[in-house]
């Protein structure tokens, strides 16, 4: 009564009026840039309803920020017009400040565009020391090498060579890199970093509404997105490995903002969706993207071929020259090879099939023998991924230990 003895009537009656108006559209304004700062943020999203809150939070993103703006726009005006006092306007720091957490550069992380043939090579070019980390790819007659320091900060890279384009997804939280090969369909302006939920990284393709996942290639919904052709083997070492390997390779130059970021492989950031496991959800694998998945210990000894089974695919995986390969060993349908590692007379080490002992290079290429010729496929796979990771995008993903009797699946 104190209070409302400093008023007139007509006074109180617009004071209340007042506030009865600047408390919703407050409220409105606050839980939209809420929702739009956090609805994408991987914890939060778990929370509610996993991905798909993430991908809803984008798909409504223009709408959500009208519905901050707009309240915010009435409160002002309002203000301007005397039906309001001026420290409402305090309640709009809070708005700005979401709006921030939601587009503030460090989220946005832009792609980067590359022209391939313009690319220093690794004897042109080098980085400040060789044992920070690069993801490799081999791409048609050329090799490029992507410092690790650089795709933390923009893991979306493009690279057109001529007609041909490469999209590299980078997904550091997970140690895994998925190349594209992409059609003119997929433009880089198109395409948006969105966040990281389950340790992966995940691209909003503006122009035809899809969303990729990193660590699969992907669209949310399990089917390829458009304008994928295929997808093309990476492989992460450090970069005295990845130059003694490809001396030609074109390197992708760090930024001056590139340098602040570690140039080694980065742990989780969010705690993975691990269900019964036998394995710390941090410990790294060998993934080998067979259908289903399968996954060897990092600890697995490959001074002999390892021959392993991985759903309905017999595997044959060895180390050359501190590469790990894997193949199909199915031949013709009906041949099914394994293989040993033999001495000839001149003391070379040789790589041998036991069932016609043909030579074959560490290719996956018969060389000399009954068999010369013919080719191994070559099946895709990734080193040093966290497990919790790959349970989380691919549950049904078998683990495979080897013992002294041979593999032995989980």
């Amino acid at each position: 009564m104190a209070v409302a003895a400093h008023f007139t009537p007509e006074e109180l009656t617009i004071t209340l009026a007042g506030v009865r108006v600047a408390i919703p559209l407050l409220l409105v304004a606050c839980l939209a840039a809420g929702w739009l700062a956090y609805g994408t943020s991987p914890p939060v999203a778990d929370w509610v309803t996993g991905l798909s809150t993430i991908t809803l939070t984008r798909r409504l993103q223009w709408i959500l920020m009208i519905a901050a703006i707009g309240p915010c726009l009435a409160l002002v005006v309002r203000v301007a017009m005397g039906l309001n006092r001026a420290w409402w306007l305090l309640g709009l720091s809070l708005v700005v400040g979401l709006l921030f957490v939601r587009f503030s550069p460090e989220t946005m992380k832009p792609v980067r565009v590359l022209e391939g043939p313009s690319l220093l090579t690794v004897e042109e070019a080098g980085l400040a020391t060789d044992v920070e980390f690069v993801v490799g790819v081999v791409w048609g007659d050329s090799a490029y090498a992507f410092p690790y320091r650089s795709l933390l900060r923009t893991p979306i890279v493009q690279i057109t060579d001529f007609d041909r384009r490469l999209l590299l997804i980078h997904s550091p939280y997970a140690n895994s890199a998925t190349a594209l090969e992409v059609g003119r369909e997929i433009r880089a302006v198109d395409l948006e970093f969105v966040g990281s939920p389950g340790n992966s990284t995940l691209v909003y393709n503006r122009k035809y509404g899809q969303f990729i996942v990193g660590i699969t290639g992907l669209t949310d919904d399990g089917k390829t997105p458009i304008g994928v052709r295929g997808q093309v083997a990476t492989e992460r070492m450090s970069f005295a490995d990845w130059r003694q390997l490809h001396p030609k390779s074109r390197l992708m130059l760090p930024s001056k903002q590139d340098a602040a970021w570690p140039g080694v492989a980065a742990h989780p950031q969010f705690a993975p969706k691990l269900t019964e496991s036998s394995l710390p959800a941090e410990t790294q694998i060998i993934l080998i993207h067979t259908h289903p998945r399968a996954a060897m210990l990092m600890t697995t000894d490959f001074a002999e071929p390892v021959h392993v089974k991985a759903g309905a695919m017999p595997l044959v995986l060895w180390r050359a020259n501190g590469r790990l390969k894997a193949f199909d060993r199915k031949i013709d349908h009906d041949l099914f090879l394994t293989f040993r590692h033999r001495m000839d007379k001149s003391r070379q080490l040789k790589l041998m099939d036991n069932q016609t002992g043909s030579t074959w290079s560490y290719a996956g290429i018969c060389t000399v023998g009954q068999l010369a010729g013919k080719r191994l496929t070559t099946v895709r796979l990734e080193e040093g991924v966290y497990w919790g990771v790959s349970r989380e995008w691919f549950p049904d993903t078998q683990l495979i230990r080897t013992n002294g009797n041979g593999p032995e699946q989980k």
